[in-house]
């Protein structure tokens, strides 16, 4: 008897999450997942250094008087911080959307 109740109830379990995603999608209400956010934080930073390797001498040495890499470090910072902040967990945000 115990196993025929534990069935039931996954299967009540089961329409009830459906009966309440269908409602909700009803509504206009749902979900969006963004990934990938760390990975291209890495590759906009690699970029951004990357671009700043072919300069001549003398330029390099102005950019690094005006600390351009620690203004990129900073930016490149504050947006993985915000992320963060927006719920990033894994490379991933989850964020409800309104339509």
């Amino acid at each position: 008897m115990p196993t025929f109740l534990a069935a039931l109830g996954g299967v009540l379990i089961n329409i009830a999450a459906t009966v309440a995603g269908r409602v909700l999608i009803a509504l206009g209400i749902g979900v969006v997942t963004y990934t990938g956010l760390d990975v291209t934080m890495a590759f906009l930073k690699a970029q951004a250094v990357g671009s700043l390797s072919g300069l001549p001498a003398d330029v390099i040495g102005l950019i690094s008087y005006m600390k351009v890499g620690v203004c990129i470090s900073i930016i490149t910072s504050a947006i993985t911080v915000r992320a963060t902040l927006m719920g990033l967990t894994g490379g991933s945000v989850k964020k409800w959307v309104l339509k």
